[in-house]
């Protein structure tokens, strides 16, 4: 639920990127400006117009986000090199530096983008209007959550999470950013149920949620994948009781 309210706020932001030309080729996002669909034409079409500099620097510069996303997820942060960032993203070996200053700002960055593109996809996926009105939205705003904490963004956020451990810049980074994501999350997920109070305790209901699935996320390297899907449905019926029982003033 939590991070459904966050997707929302992101709209208006989310609605620039789509005409981002990096983030749009990655997510195949429509561009306003496209032609509309069904027009014909008997004009030939022009050659392709080449690509500003502007707009080779955005797709490079994606284009090494999106590949630190794929080598945190797939070799960890101890096997993240950016050789071997720069030849997943087909760019030079220090084209990274002419975008960012340092390593641990570059994945920062990274993660940063990865919850951008969280935010478009879970946008396209789920309409957080239905969770007043519709009981079943509620457990399809938990799967998608769910599927979001079982994704090589989540296990890229995880490596670098257990890595801020021991780096003072990269801990500072994600403090700041995971600070931005909390304060979006509490003031979202109040508009998206109507406006609470914060004494009420819906806020440190939806925290306790979003721990709980990410507790269960992190379970998969020592806990057979099965168990964990097990264990997250029943603990998903649980969760969604207890929001029930608030909502309708029983807790």
């Amino acid at each position: 639920m939590a991070t459904v309210a966050l997707c929302h706020n992101f709209t208006r932001r989310t609605t620039c990127l789509s005409n981002d030309p990096s983030l749009a080729t990655v997510l195949r996002v429509p561009n306003p400006a496209a032609k509309t669909k069904g027009a014909r034409s008997n004009v030939a079409s022009p050659a392709r117009k080449r690509r500003t500099q502007a707009e080779r620097r955005a797709a490079a510069r994606a284009a090494l986000l999106e590949a630190a996303i794929e080598s945190l997820a797939e070799d960890g942060y101890s096997g993240l090199t950016t050789r071997g960032v720069a030849r997943r993203a087909g760019v030079s070996q220090g084209a990274w530096l002419h975008y960012f200053p340092t390593k641990s700002q570059f994945l920062i960055e990274a993660m940063r983008y990865a919850s951008e593109k969280i935010a478009i996809e879970v946008l396209q996926n789920v309409d957080p209007t239905r969770l007043r009105e519709d009981p079943t939205a509620r457990e399809e705003i938990l799967d998608e959550i769910w599927r979001i904490h079982t994704s090589p963004e989540f296990q890229a956020a995880l490596e670098l999470w257990i890595a801020a451990r021991k780096d003072a810049e990269l801990c500072e980074g994600l403090r700041k950013l995971e600070r931005e994501v909390t304060s979006i999350i509490g003031t979202a997920a109040e508009k998206a149920v109507g406006g609470v109070s914060p004494g009420t305790g819906l806020i440190q209901l939806i925290d306790i949620g979003l721990a709980t699935i990410r507790g269960f996320a992190m379970l998969p390297p020592v806990t057979s994948p099965r168990a964990v899907e097990t264990r997250w449905r029943a603990a998903k019926e649980y969760l969604l009781a207890v929001y029930d029982a608030h909502v309708a003033g029983r807790l």
